[in-house]
């Protein structure tokens, strides 16, 4: 479901691993390693990152964490070659959400806007930091050139990049050409802030961040608009980390609205998705099991532990204590007691929501102590990617991956906004979960645009905060993910359920491309003290 950074609830962390290509970002050679991403951690996740908020943590120490999953991916994963691996009018066929194999029936996921339509034509006036009477300037953020992963997240600046070539080549947003500017944040807190900084000073909005270390948000927040007003910087971004994600100027394509509403209660209230374990639990009787989280940051377990338990509820019995922690870094010898642990319960269901490359590890420690006991394995949407299979061979099919978004290796060519991205790309090898997250997030801003224009007010800073939060009920970006709530940072309902079969990616819950599950009791609603 999550995004080295979480992305939000609704999305597993997600974690992108290496490969050696050379790629241009904004017109200069990087070396294009894809590594991990965040809310994830994304991204996600998740997902670091933002799926839910924990108390603040010192700069360092988040930082710390990060840097210990990633290097983890780059020693497990080495060096590959490979590479991780639309338009308006997208018929209700391709958006709505096919008939679910779980109990219940699949509810619709109509697309409720279409921000792949013309813009074309001056229809409002528009007065703010970054318009001009022929350009809108929008910013992003994201860690690319580092001495760590470089090229983390190139792909996702080529992704915005190539939304605001697909707007332009329509007539722009009313008329104006829509400009990006990049900043790399470079994995540093400091940079980071000079980023937002700079955008707040050149930029109408950040659309599609992608930055580890945005931590401080007093610059975010009390950026001033061309009038001097601290009406703050809209900032739409692909992944979050706390406390970011309870942030009012920022938005995600999932929230967690009662959570931060509800943070300093006790208990907090969660609403997650399970979607996945009810078709795993209406296809397995009697699943029983362990969850694996990452404790490389103390955020993890608040954001992980209440869906873990919100999954054992609906059915999957915890063997042993159920969930338990454990670092991105961790050598495949640190996994022999959890192996251990699912070897002597004959577990059914073990859900990884650390890494990829902790997956891969898990799988083949499990393979060597002779496990044969477990019917589901679960990833983070982190392994829906080509590495995964390229790092764990055939000892890691029938790994299953539960996403929010259509799965883009297969579905691109089944959404006609998709598939404008990938052509525009030039394939679907150079693109990925986040940098899918960051064109979502060019999407929303795309269509929250054109609500203002609707509505015939002047476009700024303000307007824009204000379709957000109260017109963006039903985002869906051309079918791309499910309705979303972003004004009430909520997550959707909808889901799609792949696994790895014979080193392709299939899909298994709903089969039909383009489709979703979406049924309403996809989304649960627990509460639970995370001690944060």
């Amino acid at each position: 479901m999550g995004a080295i950074g979480l992305y939000f609830f609704t999305d597993r962390p997600v974690y992108i691993l290496p490969g050696c290509a050379d790629t241009s970002v904004a017109g200069s050679t990087l070396t294009g390693n894809e590594v991990m991403e965040g809310t994830r951690v994304t991204a996600n996740s998740d997902r670091p990152g933002g799926r839910r908020r924990g108390r603040p943590l010192p700069a360092r120490a988040r930082l710390l964490g990060v840097i210990a999953v990633l290097a983890a991916a780059l020693v497990a994963a080495g060096c590959s070659s490979a590479s991780s691996a639309g338009s308006a009018g997208s018929s209700a066929a391709a958006t709505s959400s096919a008939a679910s194999s779980a109990p219940a029936a699949a509810g619709s996921s109509a697309p409720a806007s279409s921000p792949a339509a013309s813009t074309s034509g001056k229809t409002v006036p528009a007065s703010d930091v970054g318009i001009t009477a022929t350009t809108i300037k929008v910013g992003i953020i994201a860690d690319v050139n580092n001495p760590l992963v470089p090229g983390l997240f190139k792909d996702s600046v080529n992704a915005v990049k190539a939304w605001a070539t697909i707007v332009n080549a329509s007539g722009g947003l009313d008329g104006r050409k829509v400009v990006v500017d990049f900043c790399d944040g470079q994995l540093n807190p400091n940079q980071t802030t000079n980023c937002v900084i700079k955008a707040c000073q050149n930029d109408f909005a950040l659309v599609g961040t992608s930055a580890n270390a945005l931590e401080d948000l007093s610059d975010l927040d009390g950026c001033k608009d061309a009038a001097g007003k601290a009406v703050g910087l809209p900032n739409l971004t692909a992944f979050a980390f706390p406390p970011l994600t309870c942030d009012p100027d920022t938005y995600l394509a999932s929230g967690l609205g009662p959570y931060c509403a509800s943070a300093k209660a006790n208990p907090q209230t969660y609403e997650v998705p399970v979607g996945d374990t009810r078709y795993f639990t209406s296809q397995n009787q009697g699943l029983h099991g362990i969850w694996l989280y990452d404790d490389d940051d103390p955020t993890f377990k608040i954001t992980q532990t209440p869906l873990f338990q919100a999954e054992s509820n609906i059915g999957i019995k915890k063997d042993g204590q159920g969930f338990y922690a454990l670092s991105g870094a961790a050598p495949q010898s640190a996994l022999t007691p959890f192996i251990q642990q699912i070897k002597a319960s004959g577990s059914t269901f073990v859900y990884d929501d650390v890494t990829t490359a902790s997956m891969v590890l898990v799988r083949r420690e499990a393979q060597l102590q002779g496990v044969n006991s477990v019917k589901v394995w679960l990833c983070n949407s982190g392994c829906y990617d080509p590495t995964f299979y390229q790092q764990g061979g055939a000892t890691v099919n029938g790994t299953y991956a539960s996403l929010v978004e259509l799965p883009y290796l297969s579905d691109y060519t089944a959404n006609p906004t998709l598939d404008k991205l990938v052509t525009t790309l030039g394939g679907v090898a150079n693109l990925n979960n986040n940098a899918l997250n960051s064109y979502i997030m060019a999407l929303l801003f795309q269509d929250a645009v054109q609500k203002v224009i609707a509505k015939g007010v002047t476009l700024d800073r303000a307007s824009l905060f204000s379709v957000l939060n109260t017109d963006e009920t039903a985002f869906d970006a051309d079918g791309i993910i499910g309705p979303t709530n972003i004004g009430a940072r909520s997550p959707s309902d909808c889901s799609v359920l792949v696994q790895l079969q014979n080193g392709v990616w299939k899909r298994v819950d709903p089969v039909k491309p383009g489709t979703f599950d979406c049924n309403s009791d996809n989304l649960v609603t627990i509460k639970m003290n995370t001690g944060s």
